[in-house]
């Protein structure tokens, strides 16, 4: 009887090993086919990357650009580089870009009011698009047609949490209890305004003693910054801490805190890892920052795009929605007990690293006249480390270049994580949260948030899970 069950055991195990190795070929004869067929050049052939960015004013937008340039550089392929602040903009610079011999674009948050019409004009001429926060709850890459094919966009709520939660656990520590909270956009990048606004929530929860204060929005720059702590401060003048939707907007906030007497820095946290924070985190004037290694999040997209056009590789609808792996960046002496007292020390994707370093092998290039970051984008396309008898490395090289501990240097699928599993429930969570959190002022107390929390549909994911 033994003997039976155990045969039936392992017979069960053979059909099951099977049925999933039958499902990964038939779903890799899939990629292939599409791969194929929307193919728009040969391998080894020489043509142009586009790269359009809403502009230059964050440190995170110019190293985006530094990093694509070296990727096309290293490839072998020409890059078209611009700037769109209009919608009319977006448009012709597209128009140009494909005239100019663009086989594929990237864009970097580009305005939702004009995505149809790009991804129209990219559709009839076949050029590969691939955006950086671009899409919203109403359409997602695949939507549109097939030459959208790529978004890249963390999952801020991850990327706001953990660093909210140290903030929110020295403040505890020290006995603060009022938070000046500044949000991002209402109309630029505004999925990663909602995922930083959950991620607020999340935080929050755990420590209802903090008031949340302020709401203005940076709209992600350092001068946006400094309107929203001007707008603050004619509020009210007794903040003890700052968070703020990004670097570049939480720097310009602080500056105008610290003109008006409030000397908060070390009570002060954010997202981006740009090259000035590392510098105030290095003087002891910022508590931590969230990075996604910007160098490594931007090039990346160039040896993806080629293995698209020269048909080597095509992402299946749930590989079409990437997200980067993340680090929180500070001091570790203060930020990895604050961690561990606030209980995610052990949380499976929470990650910590001391600036310093990182500040000189990586971010140092940024100021440079020719930036060449640490990485080998060559080495993450399929089709180029064939052409070259390379080997692959989803890390770009961080580990030849000696930069491998340093951050996580990796992106994942966020559709096909617990959290979600399917298109469908990442597309309610992302439609819902642009319902309920692109404004967060409707709470300033904890009682308020639980109060509003009441209407949340089941779609939401409120969890800190990624």
């Amino acid at each position: 009887m033994r003997r039976k069950a155990v045969l039936m055991v392992l017979l069960l195990a053979v059909m099951c090993f099977v049925a999933v190795f039958a499902e990964t070929t038939d779903q890799e004869a899939l990629r292939m086919e599409l791969a194929k067929k929307y193919a728009n050049a040969k391998p080894g052939e020489r043509f142009a990357i586009g790269y359009i960015t809403w502009g230059l004013a964050q440190e995170y937008l110019m190293i985006c650009w530094q990093a694509v340039e070296q990727a096309c550089r290293q490839l072998g392929l020409d890059f078209i580089g611009a700037v769109a602040e209009t919608d009319a903009a977006w448009i012709e610079t597209t128009e140009n870009m494909i005239a100019a011999g663009a086989k594929a674009i990237i864009y970097n948050c580009p305005s939702a009011a004009v995505m149809p019409e790009l991804t129209r004009i990219c559709n009839e001429n076949r050029v590969f698009m691939a955006t950086f926060f671009g899409y919203t709850g109403d359409f997602l890459p695949g939507d549109l047609g097939p030459y959208w094919v790529l978004d890249n966009t963390p999952l801020s709520d991850e990327q706001t949490y953990f660093p909210l939660m140290i903030l929110f656990e020295k403040m505890k520590q020290n006995g603060k209890t009022k938070l000046l909270h500044h949000q991002a956009s209402k109309t630029v990048a505004t999925v990663s305004t909602v995922y930083i606004n959950l991620g607020v929530f999340m935080a929050w929860k755990h420590y209802p003693e903090i008031q949340v204060l302020g709401h203005q929005y940076g709209e992600w720059t350092y001068e946006g910054g400094r309107k929203a702590a001007q707008a603050s401060l004619a509020i009210r003048r007794d903040y003890e801490a700052l968070w703020g939707a990004n670097d570049s907007q939480t720097m310009g906030a602080l500056r105008v805190l610290e003109e008006n007497g409030l000397k908060i820095g070390p009570f002060t946290a954010s997202r981006d890892m740009e090259y000035s924070t590392a510098l105030e985190i290095l003087k002891g004037n910022f508590l931590c920052t969230s990075g996604f290694d910007i160098p490594y999040f931007a090039g990346r997209m160039v040896p993806m795009l080629y293995d698209m056009c020269v048909g080597a590789w095509y992402p299946l609808p749930e590989e079409m929605i990437q997200a980067p792996r993340l680090t929180v960046y500070g001091k570790l002496e203060e930020i990895e007990p604050l961690a561990r007292a606030a209980g995610i020390i052990d949380h499976p994707s929470f990650a910590m690293v001391d600036p310093g370093e990182y500040f000189e092998k990586i971010l140092a290039e940024m100021k440079k006249e020719k930036p060449n970051y640490p990485f080998d984008f060559r080495l993450m396309s399929i089709a180029k480390c064939k052409e070259l008898g390379l080997t692959y490395d989803k890390h770009a090289g961080a580990e030849k270049f000696g930069i491998r501990h340093l951050g996580r240097f990796d992106y994942y699928y966020p559709v096909l994580s617990p959290r979600f599993g399917s298109l469908e429930a990442f597309r309610a969570h992302v439609k819902a949260l642009h319902e309920y959190f692109l404004d967060f002022s409707w709470a300033d107390t904890w009682e308020e948030a639980e109060e509003y929390a009441k209407q949340f549909p089941p779609e939401l994911k409120l969890e800190p899970v990624w």
